[in-house]
């Protein structure tokens, strides 16, 4: 399921899996380093800050590369008939921050 929805500063995308594993062993794949190197593509240029860990059900981080702005991803890990539900939430600040550094960069040399 996908869901996005517009607030008044984000806009969110929100999506849910079912995944055939309890939701210890989810909270591992998610939560650590070597749990999110199985399944999270390789990107030399990706940051992640880890905003609020709320064990084992809970987890919310921040995240960028060299060419994109920061993302805000929220991770809810339940128990399910067949295992667990992941639900993620990804959001990206509305503000124009990109135009913000621009608009900063030219005030700052005429300065």
């Amino acid at each position: 399921m996908v869901d996005r929805t517009d607030n008044s500063n984000q806009s969110v995308v929100k999506r849910e899996v079912d995944v055939a594993a309890d939701p210890e062993q989810v909270w591992e794949a998610l939560a650590t380093d070597e749990g999110r190197e199985q399944w999270l593509e390789p990107d030399p240029g990706r940051e992640i800050r880890i905003e609020a860990v709320e064990e084992p059900h809970r987890l919310v981080w921040w995240w960028w590369n060299d060419d994109a702005p920061p993302r805000r991803v929220e991770i809810l890990v339940v128990a399910a008939p067949l295992g667990s539900r992941v639900i993620v939430a990804e959001s990206a600040p509305a503000f124009p921050l990109e135009m913000l550094a621009r608009g900063l960069s030219r005030t700052l040399a005429l300065a």
